[in-house]
Parts: C-alpha cells; structure tokens; sequence
C-alpha cells in the first residue's frame, strides 16, 4: 500500500511539474524532507525520480510534435556548467538575500505570464541564434546561485523574455531538465544521497505522470497553459521566500 500511494503521488506531481516545465522538484523536496529524510537526501532522491519525469515528457512531447530537439540541444548541454558554476558562486553572495531577489523576479515574471494577453507570443528568441544558448547560461547560473531547479527560473525566461510559445517552452524546458537532473542525479548516487525505496515507486509513477502531463498540456489552449505555468511559479517564488 505505500509504495502505491508513493507511486500515485509520483504520477500527479509529476504531471504538474511536465505540465508547467519546472519537473516537480519543488513539491518532492519540502514532502521528503517533512517525511523525516535529511536535506540532502531529499534532494538527491528527488533529482532521482526528475529524471525519469523529464525522460519521459520529453519524449511524448517530441512525438506530439512540440519539440524539436535540435533547436534546444545547446541551450540545455550549456545549463549544466553554469548551474555548477553558479552553485559555487555563492560563497562570494549572502545566500539569503540573493534568494529573495530571485523569488521576486519570479514572482514578477509569474504574474506577467499570468496577465499577458492573448497573441503575444510571436517566437522572438528562434530569430536570433545567440539568444538561446545565453539563455541557458542565464538560468543555469541562476539556478545554481539560488538553489532553485533550473526549470523555474528557465521557463520565465523563455516565455516572458524571448516570447517563446507556451507549448514549446515548457517542452524545451523538460528535455533541459533531463541532463540537469541526470548530472545532479549522478553525483548524490555517488555520496549514497538517493532512498532508492523511495525512488523507484516515485519514479514509476513519474513515467507515467510526464506522459499524462505532456499529453494535457498539449490539448490545453496556449491561454489556459500559460494559467497553470504561471500558478505553479508563483508557488516556487513563495516557497522560496518562507522556506
């Protein structure tokens, strides 16, 4: 019975986080942690289970015609790097407040994918090829100096900033995830971070949630998907500030 309900939470928090483009580590995190696990083991558990989320929207999103790889490939290799280089920044920046001032910006960019009207995506950043791969750099640094995943603060950048389409940002942001997660994955397994007891049940249903997620995601109007991409950031800003 428990590795069922582990399971079926798996499935509705990784639906919303394949739906919104942030991959659901900032539900797994706070629940692991309040289950009674360390910090860091909550972590690398999560990070865990992101993978097989990540894997598996990105895939039914590629098949649904919502992503084309080729045009995102750099832009999420270039996230890796500069989300470690920005982890290791912050010894130089008093972590608390950088936290607030990135959960501002957040909840800033929230609130302007919330309120934007209809027909203002027009794809901007596909035009320049430059535009990408800093977009990349941006979030991973960012990411890394506020310890936010990188899909929070990347999925803003992509439909505030380069007026990316909903649809293809939020595809472009999970296959981004994919590498992140299977580093940061990589490295907790080897510190013995990840509860694999708790990992595979989560992780089964994480499949089976990014499928679920990317398939209402892609039958949910434009309108509609940017409510639930901004909703769900306003939540990570706000859990950033009263953690």
């Amino acid at each position: 019975m428990e590795a069922l309900l582990y399971a079926a939470l798996g499935t509705l928090i990784a639906m919303i986080g394949s739906m919104s483009g942030i991959g659901g580590g900032v539900f797994m995190v706070p629940l692991f942690y309040y289950m009674g696990y360390p910090i860091n083991q909550a972590v690398g558990t999560s990070l865990f289970i992101i993978i097989f989320n990540s894997v598996s929207a990105t895939i039914s999103y590629w098949r649904r015609g919502r992503l084309r790889p080729g045009s995102w490939i750099v832009m999420a290799i270039l996230m890796v790097p500069s989300s470690v280089l920005g982890a290791q920044a912050v010894a130089f920046f008093p972590r608390r407040l950088l936290v607030i001032i990135v959960a501002a910006v957040l909840l800033m960019f929230s609130l302007n994918i919330l309120l934007r009207p209809d027909g203002q995506e027009r794809g901007k950043g596909r035009r320049n090829p430059l535009l990408i791969p800093i977009a990349g750099l941006t979030a991973g640094f960012i990411a890394g100096l506020a310890g936010v995943g990188g899909g929070a603060v990347l999925m803003p950048v992509l439909v505030s900033v380069l007026n990316i389409p909903v649809h293809e940002a939020v595809a472009a942001s999970m296959m981004s995830i994919v590498l992140s997660s299977f580093f940061g994955s990589a490295v907790h397994a080897y510190n013995g971070n990840i509860v694999y007891s708790l990992a595979i049940p989560f992780a089964l249903g994480a499949v089976v949630g990014g499928q679920l997620g990317s398939y209402v995601a892609s039958k949910t109007s434009p309108r509609a998907l940017r409510k639930v991409v901004g909703v769900v950031l306003i939540f990570v800003a706000l859990s950033m500030i009263f953690r």
